[in-house]
């Protein structure tokens, strides 16, 4: 797991994040739903591929670093679930 911060990527725009993303091979997961799922969807019809958007919901999750545990707990149980490299390959999934 890398930070936006720790990848150099801060104050860059959603679409560079998620380009970044997918040329390391790598899932985003994120509470930005607003802007995330317009790009999931335009990756789907200009038939480009994302290795996977994990949206985090503020309704059901707090993003406070002492309650993080939660969604650590939903991501565990995600990648359990769906343990091939491929397997959230231009999908998005609700935590």
């Amino acid at each position: 797991m890398i930070s936006v911060a720790d990848a150099g990527l801060r104050g860059r725009d959603d679409l560079s994040v998620l380009a970044w993303a997918a040329a390391q091979g790598r899932a985003v997961v994120t509470n930005n739903i607003r802007d995330f799922r317009p790009l999931h969807a335009g990756s789907l019809s200009a038939a480009g591929s994302h290795h996977g958007i994990g949206l985090v919901p503020s309704s059901k999750f707090t993003l406070r670093l002492d309650a993080l545990g939660p969604i650590v707990t939903a991501l565990d149980r995600l990648l359990s679930e769906h343990p091939a490299d491929s397997a959230l390959l231009g999908r998005e999934v609700f935590l």
